[in-house]
């Protein structure tokens, strides 16, 4: 390839998807990627496997022809199932009706997806376990050792642990502060039982119990993806198998009973970070940072992904509109709804650990529903606007707290019981 128009950091989900919409459009765009290609080396990472697709990412992916290829390869979750410590369910839907449902999808064949549609086009050039060493210092670059590599735009999506921002870091351009969560994960499979999902799989289940909590979304395979949420204490604190079965036992018995391999998946499978990462300017020179490599968020809005898909969609329309100093604009656009739902992310963390299984709050959630079926044009719950909208994060953020103001007032009338 003669000298790209774009170049690409990174052959991730934000990355690929990039390339395939540039690719489409002609744009000589060339990915460069540390890791091996995952379509013949397997991932690689220790990334979590299953990830939520709601309608922002939907939107980019219709933007690239790919929305009803990965849908038909996810599993439509219409509500949360909540387990409590006896074993009883409540079901809570996540839309005011169940007509709309968030999608359980796999991380490596999305990603396999969105390489294959990059790679088909002509425009797109791919160098896998090419490690870039940081940027030139206008930000017109960049360097793989001691070559240099120039691009009208130059685009981070190199994950969390961004390459492309710690240079920008080094020249000084931006700064950036990582808070832990201070809880941590871990993944465990749930086989099929007798040939078919061991749980309902059009839900996405939560065993909520203050302070830890655990998850489990389905496969198409018939498996589930479980993950544990708990302090780092806790993970601390449970030193081997014995101990770590005793406390599922005791807290998640409904859960336990469906991971026959228990002990050896506790022992082989990763403790994972969970943190925000917070970046104050994501733009230098041609340089521009997107998705985790410039807004890192926890997961428990489901909406890692979606965000990621967003900043990629806005950003191919700004190119594709000829849009001048692109970096700064997009910047400037997505900066504020990446503190809104990194906001909201956490939010939800609080409400699916403890709030869940709360009479009141569930009370609330029906009101919620209620009035978004009665009076939809004056009122849209939060999750909806998060989840099934393209609104902007920032405008949902603060369209939910005023409306969370009144749900509570009418509550205290007495409505919602």
């Amino acid at each position: 390839m003669t000298k790209p128009q774009v170049i690409v950091v990174g052959a991730g989900l934000a990355g690929s998807l990039l390339a395939a919409l540039l690719g489409q459009r002609s744009v000589k765009t060339l990915v460069l990627e540390s890791r091996r290609d995952p379509r013949k080396y397997g991932s690689q990472g220790g990334r979590s496997i299953n990830l939520a697709l709601s309608t922002r990412g939907r939107t980019a992916l219709a933007r690239a022809g790919l929305e009803a290829t990965v849908v038909s390869d996810g599993m439509p979750m219409a509500a949360r199932l909540m387990h409590d410590r006896q074993g009883n369910l409540t079901r809570q839907p996540y839309a005011k009706d169940e007509q709309q449902a968030i999608l359980s999808v796999g991380r490596s064949r999305l990603n396999a997806t969105l390489l294959e549609a990059a790679e088909h086009t002509s425009s797109v050039e791919f160098r896998f376990e090419q490690k870039v060493t940081g940027l030139r210092d206008d930000g017109k670059a960049v360097q793989l050792g001691k070559e240099c590599l120039e691009a009208d735009l130059i685009v981070g999506a190199d994950g969390a642990g961004s390459v492309v921002r710690q240079s920008l870091e080094a020249l000084k351009c931006c700064q950036s502060v990582t808070e832990p969560l201070g809880h941590a994960y871990k993944e465990l499979e749930l086989p099929p039982r007798q040939g078919r999902h061991a749980l309902d799989p059009a839900a996405l289940h939560i065993w909520p119990r203050g302070g830890e909590m655990a998850i489990a979304l389905p496969n198409p395979d018939g498996t589930f993806t479980g993950t544990l949420f708990f302090a780092n204490e806790t993970f601390d604190r449970l030193k081997n198998e014995a101990e770590a079965r005793d406390h599922l036992q005791t807290h998640y018995h409904s859960m336990l009973q469906h991971v026959p391999d228990f002990d050896k998946q506790w022992s082989n499978n990763p403790v994972g970070f969970l943190g925000t990462l917070r970046v104050d300017q994501w733009h230098h020179g041609n340089t521009v940072l997107i998705g985790d490599a410039a807004h890192a968020i926890v997961p428990f809005y489901g909406q890692g992904m979606n965000a990621a898909f967003e900043d990629v969609r806005r950003l191919d329309e700004l190119h594709a509109a000829g849009v001048n100093n692109l970096p700064e604009v997009l910047f400037q656009e997505r900066k504020p709804n990446a503190d809104a739902i990194a906001e909201m992310a956490l939010m939800n963390f609080v409400e699916m650990r403890d709030h869940v299984g709360d009479p009141m709050f569930l009370n609330r959630k029906a009101l919620e529903r209620k009035l978004g079926r009665w009076i939809p044009k004056m009122f849209t719950p939060l999750y909806d606007r998060v989840s099934f909208s393209n609104q902007p994060y920032a405008d949902a953020l603060r369209h939910g707290k005023r409306q969370d103001q009144l749900l509570r007032r009418l509550q205290s009338l007495g409505l919602g019981r």
